[in-house]
This record gives structure tokens, sequence and C-alpha cells, in this order.
């Protein structure tokens, strides 16, 4: 598979780092040399310097042998162009970084495929979506749904109290049929089996019908609780996008949004409708305190700067704020920002990266998630029905190291995957693994 990169900023330089570690060939090109030094000297890819909306230079870069074009310069208009030309040489598929909210009705319109679009990203938009299923399930540190909603995944610290610590995973006796299909213990990410022991502080990540899972939350001692107040600090796409997620839910949720420029107040006090837009900085601690920021039940730092971000939660933890969760553009600060006390960081790049793997994945990988900052990643694959796994029972099959079958959906009913349990062709396939061997997680599904 051969994909040319337009754009060798932080985001072109992640995708291009994580389709690089799949044996993918990749281009790069930009009009930086500079950069595109930075990217050749830390990757194994081949650089262009060029503008990559040119004819002349997608020619160059072989647009019409090419399976995939990604144009994530920082110009939405740029990025639109370069897939339209790429289109024209007859690349199989294009993806455009598009975030300025005017084209934001694009994505949804017949004006994509006639610009040549097959898939635009809007890093904050998925972003907003991340934080909105964190700020709704406040005990977990990771949320994701699969089989249309019928299965959840939560991630899950667990407390001293908690009723499975220092049992092995095969006598933890839960109220419903579960799986823990991964633990996080200091630094290191375990992919369990029944041996494994549960200990104090661990991190699991616990798949279950979605009936189910607030009983098993319960039953693992997470404090569940309704969220009501939210503050959100920065005023960016990321925040307009968020708001507009909270002013969608049907239950009421209070929101305070705080900007220091009063002219992006202005904008988006006029944008939103029930969202209170106050112009204040969260460095301001008098205002945290006069804005009871310490009663909220979740705080957002989401500015578009790193260090603004980090610095405006450990002030929202020091006045009392019992949840906080950052943006993080830099994905590789992730864990050790969490290790700072922030209750959970997001990154717009990891997730961006994700949905460029499912979109290259798309067909038989029906869902795809990276986890704790790349560390480990959850599939949803549908068993083709040529693969040679079907029929076979699980403990015949050689699945990768460090993976994991979850669960199995057939025909909307859920299984719990033992040993004598077969595939069948058509089957969702629930599956777990650490980072290095995701890709041949996925290969092996797919291709048997």
């Amino acid at each position: 598979m051969k994909v040319i990169i337009v754009g060798a900023g932080k985001v072109g330089f992640s995708i291009a780092e994580t389709l690089a570690n799949k044996d993918i060939e990749v281009v790069v090109i930009d009009t930086n040399a500079e950069r595109l030094q930075t990217v050749q000297e830390y990757l194994d890819v081949q650089v262009m310097v060029g503008n990559g909306a040119a004819m002349s230079v997608q020619e160059k870069a072989g647009i019409a042998g090419s399976d995939l074009l990604i144009a994530v310069t920082e110009l939405d208009e740029i990025n639109i162009m370069t897939c339209f030309v790429a289109k024209s040489y007859g690349v199989k598929s294009t993806i455009a970084r598009v975030r300025k909210r005017e084209y934001s009705e694009l994505a949804k319109s017949e004006r994509q495929e006639q610009l040549g679009i097959d898939l635009i990203i809007n890093p904050e938009l998925l972003a907003a979506q991340e934080l909105g299923k964190l700020v709704l399930h406040p005990e977990a540190h990771e949320v994701e749904y699969y089989a249309d909603g019928r299965v959840v995944m939560l991630g899950l610290k667990l407390e001293d109290d908690c009723k499975i610590l220092n049992c092995r995973l095969r006598d933890a006796h839960f109220p419903h049929p579960c799986v823990v299909v991964g633990i996080i213990r200091g630094e290191q990410m375990i992919v369990p089996n029944g041996d494994t022991q549960i200990l104090a502080k661990d991190e699991i990540f616990l798949l279950s019908d979605t009936k189910d899972m607030l009983s098993l939350e319960i039953y693992l001692g997470a404090r569940k609780r309704a969220i009501n107040n939210v503050a959100v600090f920065g005023g960016g796409l990321l925040s307009f996008y968020l708001c507009q997620i909270f002013e969608s839910k049907h239950r009421r949720i209070n929101v305070k949004l705080f900007e220091e420029n009063p002219e992006i107040c202005q904008d988006l006090n006029e944008a939103l409708s029930r969202t209170v837009v106050i112009n204040g900085s969260g460095r301001d601690m008098d205002l945290m305190e006069d804005e009871n920021i310490a009663d909220m039940d979740v705080v957002l730092a989401v500015n578009d700067d790193d260090e603004s971000n980090v610095l405006i939660s450990m002030i929202a933890k020091h006045v009392g704020a019992s949840k906080v969760i950052s943006q993080i553009r830099r994905s590789d600060y992730v864990n050790m920002i969490e290790n700072f006390g922030i209750d959970k960081a997001v990154s717009p790049r990891s997730l961006m990266v994700a949905a460029i793997l499912r979109f290259i994945n798309r067909g038989s990988v029906l869902n795809l998630k990276l986890l704790q900052n790349d560390m480990a990643q959850m599939n949803e694959c549908v068993l083709p029905e040529t693969s040679k796994l079907a029929n076979k029972a699980l403990k015949q099959l050689r699945f990768p190291e460090q993976s994991i079958v979850g669960l199995i959906v057939r025909k909307g009913d859920i299984i719990i995957p033992g040993g004598e349990v077969k595939l069948l062709p058509g089957d969702n396939v629930l599956t777990f693994s650490a980072a290095a061997s995701a890709q041949a997680v996925t290969d092996y599904l797919v291709q048997g």
C-alpha cells in the first residue's frame, strides 16, 4: 500500500510515523524543507519539497499509483484542493483535515464527493465527541461503544475497596457477564488471562453488554454520579463543538465557558444558546474561586496551548475541582500529564490517527480505538466468509501474542468467548491487543 501525506506538521508527522510502523510505503510532501528534514531524520519515509496541491508535485510523488492521499496542511482550502487534484489522477481514496466551522456542513453533503474527498476529518470535533463521552461517564478514563451501541468498553481505575482486588480473574464473580480485556499497572500494559491477579490501583478495560455496565460499575466501586455543572476553559473550535454537544442533550447540563479574548466571547455568545460565556482566564485563581469551580462536576481545559491547559488543570485541582480533563496536543505527553494528578488527557492527534486507521481498514474493521496513548488497541472486525478461522474453536487458533478476543456479537447476541466457542462468518469480533500486535491481529482475523 502506498500513501501520500501532504503536510509535515505535527499531525502529518504522527500519521506518517504510525503508517510507516505498519510497513506502509509513505511519501510526505510539504513546502517547508526544515519540517521535511525532521521527518526524514526520524522516520523511514520518502519526502518531497513542494505544494501538495500542485499537479506537477503530485505527479512526481506518484499519485496515480497511490492508494490513499491524506491532506493535513494548516489550511482547509489547500486540503480540499489537494484532494480534488488527487482524485483527478485516479487515486483510490482521499482524506482531508477540515476544521473551520463554516465548512462543518460539507461532511454531511454531496459536495464532499464532488470535491473528490472520501473522508473529512475534523480533529477538534473528534476530540469534542471523545470529551463528551468522558464527561457523561466521569468515573471512566476510556469510553467506546461497539456493535451499534450494544456493547460498551469502559476504562476504570480500581479503588481500595473494590470487591475483586487480589482475585485471579478466573475466580472473580461479576454480577453480569463481562470480560476484563486489559490492565494498566503503572507504566505497564497487561493483556490478562485467567490467572492474572487484580491489584489495587489497577486500571482495567472492561467489556460488557451496555445495559449491564452500570451494575458492573457499582459492583466495582465506581462512584456513579449525575453531571449537572461543567466548566470549559478555552474559546477555540474544540470548545464550540463541545458546548454544542452539551446543549444538544435532553437533560440540561449547565455549562460555563471561559475565554480571555472579548471578541471571541462575543462570537461564542451569539453562536451558543444555553452556554454562559465568561470573559476571563483560567490562570486567575481568584476567578476560579469566585465562579465556584470547586463545585463543578467536571472541569475541561481545552485551549490550543498545552502548557496553558496543564496550568489551568493544576489550578482547578488546587481550588478543589474533583474531575479535571485536559486537551494535550502532544500525544506523547499524555501519560506524563496524567501522572501530575490530572484525571484524563485527550489528544486530538491520536483520535485523528485512529480515524485514519479505521478508514484504511474499512470493510472488515468496523471500529478501532487507540488506548492509553497508543499503548493498546481495541478492534471490532467482521469475520469474512472466506476466513480460514471460520468454524474453528478459539482454543485451536493462534492469535498473535499480547492479544485477546474480548467479545463476539452474533446476530445481536453477545457471546463471552471461551475455548470451545467457534467463530462463524459474519461474527463481530472484538479484540484487545498491545500496540505491537494490533495490525497482526487485524490481519489474522481478516485474512485468516
